[in-house]
């Protein structure tokens, strides 16, 4: 079982604990915890990608105020690539809903999944960092090291997207295979 689940299951309250015990309660309430810990995943994906949005804005404003003009074409195709994959992240169906209307669910590849979106996690941090890095320079008037870092932060993006239409990919192989 995917170590975020284990963490969501072991807040559960008494109650639930004590439920788990009710025959067919247990495989109901696993699915319900996946599709739950699923949306608490992607939604704090979106908003690690949103602060990393918002710090390219006080880049391109800090540019702005500096008169860099030549920094507004990278920065507006980051920004760009950052919508897109905030977008294709916030609007992805929640717990893999599809899965759930089957009979027989194969827990690994659900696992498997989610795991997959705990990597996505990782490079959300990793865009989240660099976005800061690059806000931080911008506002000590580091301009000169703004096109490397902004280089970086696309292609950390781009990735991310790539990563998250391979996921895409493993759904509907999974779903086939169903």
């Amino acid at each position: 079982m995917s170590e975020f689940i284990k963490e969501y299951e072991g807040k559960r309250g008494l109650a639930e604990k004590i439920a788990s015990y009710i025959p067919g309660y247990r495989g109901y309430k696993q699915k319900e915890v996946r599709r739950e810990a699923d949306k608490l995943l992607r939604d704090f994906m979106v908003k690690k990608l949103e602060a990393a949005r918002s710090r390219l804005k006080t880049v391109s404003r800090e540019a702005a105020d500096s008169d860099a003009v030549g920094l507004f074409k990278n920065i507006n195709r980051v920004s760009a690539v950052l919508d897109r994959v905030i977008n294709k992240i916030e609007h992805a169906d929640y717990g893999y809903a599809g899965f759930f209307d089957l009979v027989k669910v194969r827990e690994a590849e659900l696992d498997k999944l989610m795991d997959y979106d705990y990597r996505l996690l990782g490079a959300c941090e990793e865009v989240s960092r660099i976005a800061e890095e690059a806000a931080n320079a911008a506002g000590a008037g580091s301009l000169d090291v703004l096109p490397g870092l902004l280089k970086q932060l696309e292609a950390k993006a781009r990735e991310l997207e790539s990563a998250f239409a391979s996921r895409e990919e493993e759904i509907i192989s999974i779903k086939r295979g169903v």
